[in-house]
C-alpha cells in the first residue's frame, strides 16, 4: 500500500509543477502567499483609495483586516471560534476589493 501511494505522489510531481502536500493545503499556501503581499501593499504611499472610503487610513484599516484574515488562514492550525469573524471580515472585504488592490 504504502509503494503505490509513493508511485502517485511522485506521478503526480512529475505532471506539475508544485508539490502534492500544496494541493492538501491549498488553502494555506494560497493564503501564505497573499498576506506579505497585502502588508508590502499597505506599506506603500498609494496614489488613491476605493471610493466608498473616506481615506488612505480608512483604506489602509480594510487592507489590515484583510491581512489578518489571511494570517489566520496560513496558520497550519484551523480557525477558532473566536478568529472565525475576522476571516469572514477580510476574506469579503479582500472579494469587494480584490479590483482596487493596485497603485
Amino acid at each position: 500500500m504504502g509503494k503505490k501511494i509513493r508511485i502517485k505522489q511522485e506521478y503526480w510531481s512529475h505532471r506539475h509543477d508544485f508539490p502534492i502536500e500544496e494541493i492538501w493545503n491549498t488553502e494555506n499556501v494560497i493564503a501564505a502567499f497573499i498576506a506579505p503581499r497585502l502588508r508590502a501593499f499597505k506599506d506603500l504611499k498609494k496614489h488613491g483609495y476605493p471610493s466608498e472610503m473616506n481615506s488612505e487610513r480608512q483604506w489602509n484599516s480594510a487592507i489590515q483586516r484583510m491581512i489578518d484574515a489571511f494570517e489566520i488562514l496560513s496558520s497550519p492550525y484551523t480557525p477558532t471560534d473566536e478568529e472565525d469573524p475576522i476571516v469572514e471580515e477580510g476574506l469579503d472585504l479582500f472579494r469587494k476589493h480584490f479590483r482596487n488592490l493596485w497603485d
